[in-house]
């Protein structure tokens, strides 16, 4: 008998631009067959949901997203069983919701012997997105010597209560569902499976042979000599991923033992790791004078001799290094950026880029200010009166920052700061602002 492994539909989509249809429920569902020790069937229905697919309510302290499962089992057309699931998925960072990991359950079966119809209805209950699945199961034979292939991302010695339902013993066998494997993340592709044999059939030497091709060429052709142990034994071979191009890849595991001979099919998809840069303008030049906002003289010296990719590959890596300091996603920090240059922009444009101004250049460091007290300076200077603004920060950190319109042309220059050892204060402030300004105005 060959092998059943489910391959929902919804698996196709990853590789177009988007779900068919916006209100489906992206679910990638996997069914494996075993024999337990008295040759019953035991089914293992795994099932995987994207967090990106999910939605995830804020509740305390986390965000929460609940996910309905009704499994119908029908044989010979009539209902024998059903069971409902309530999933409560929980995480403490909101940006993981938007991120590509996923929550991953399994719930097991007995059947005796025959055909079966499984129907799968999911549905988010927060979102109201749901999708509906039926596929057929039929029992492995009781005198069958091979498993289902479980495709696992993880298998690892693991003692721990993560993931309990994927334990066998004392190692942890994580299986993939979604039969997708990025390259950066998953170096291995993990193939697990049981042989089950007799003690006449243990005095024989068995043959494993696993083959991989993809388009029809062959990747893999391994023949690994196999001596059984126990009556059931699980074996775990492994296809490493790292020079492989990506793809879909179709693979077979054969076994032979004295006579007997079964085989098992398999197929999986290979992705190569998402390249994302993060940048605020379009030259790279431009983000590198940006980043100087943050970094100050940690910035590379010798800027102009790099290549324009060397140039991105720097500016992205800065902007995710900033974004993990202040514990935000990338996404998030790199947009509130381009709000705050456009915003600077807009109010502090003179002669030059409102971004690159003194003022600009706080506001786009810290964001708008608790505080604004603006004045002009008394007559009794050495200058005609002059507008300032002092900016007063408290809520993140206690700053002051004084700026004066030294040429009284809506260029504010930063004269005077306290609190913010990236800044520093013209030593002649008072020179510009008079004997008489009152100090107490920077008190914060």
């Amino acid at each position: 008998m060959k092998s059943f492994k489910l391959f929902i539909v919804i698996i196709l989509l990853v590789a177009c631009a988007g779900p068919i249809f916006a209100q489906s429920l992206t679910i990638h569902i996997s069914p494996h067959r075993y024999l337990s020790k008295d040759k019953a069937t035991i089914v293992n229905l795994d099932y995987q949901v994207p967090y990106n697919n999910l939605k995830f309510v804020k509740h305390k302290n986390g965000y929460y997203a609940e996910l309905d499962i009704n499994i119908e089992v029908l044989k010979n057309d009539s209902l024998i069983f059903q069971k409902n699931i309530r999933d409560n998925i929980g995480i403490s960072n909101q940006f993981d919701a938007k991120s590509d990991k996923a929550y991953l359950n399994r719930v097991s079966f007995s059947l005796d012997p025959g055909s079966y119809i499984f129907r799968v209805n999911a549905l988010d209950i927060n979102s109201k997105k749901s999708s509906t699945y039926s596929f057929p199961i039929e029992t492995l034979s009781p005198e069958t010597i091979l498993s289902d292939i479980e495709l696992c991302s993880v298998v690892r010695p693991d003692s721990s209560a993560f993931l309990e339902k994927f334990h066998r013993g004392k190692t942890l066998y994580q299986s993939q569902p979604s039969l997708i494997f990025e390259k950066r993340d998953n170096p291995y592709v993990y193939l697990s499976f049981e042989v089950y044999t007799n003690e006449s059939m243990r005095q024989d030497v068995g043959i494993l042979i696993l083959t991989v091709q993809k388009d029809s060429i062959l990747i893999v052709d391994d023949m690994i000599d196999f001596i059984a142990h126990s009556d059931n034994e699980r074996i775990t071979l492994t296809i490493p991923l790292t020079d492989i191009e990506a793809g879909k890849y179709n693979g077979n595991i054969t076994i032979q033992i004295g006579e007997l001979s079964e085989e098992r099919n398999f197929e999986f998809f290979v992705t190569e790791p998402k390249i994302q840069y993060y940048y605020v303008f379009v030259n790279p030049d431009d983000d590198y004078k940006l980043l100087r906002y943050f970094m100050g003289e940690s910035a590379p010296g010798n800027w102009k001799t790099y290549s324009y990719d060397a140039k991105k590959q720097y500016v992205n890596r800065c902007w995710v290094k900033l974004a993990n300091a202040n514990q935000v996603s990338p996404e998030s920090f790199i947009q509130t950026i381009r709000e705050r240059v456009d915003y600077a922009n807009k109010h502090f444009s003179h002669f030059s880029d409102g971004w690159t101004t003194d003022i600009g250049r706080i506001y786009i460091r810290h964001g708008e200010p608790d505080d604004v007290e603006k004045g002009t300076t008394l007559d009794d200077t050495r200058f005609v009166r002059k507008d300032f603004q002092i900016w007063k920060y408290r809520s993140r950190f206690n700053a002051v920052y004084l700026f004066l319109d030294i040429q009284m042309n809506g260029n504010y220059k930063l004269i005077y700061v306290n609190g913010d050892e990236r800044e520093s204060s013209n030593p002649n402030y008072m020179y510009y602002l008079g004997d008489d300004f009152d100090t107490s105005l920077l008190r914060n």
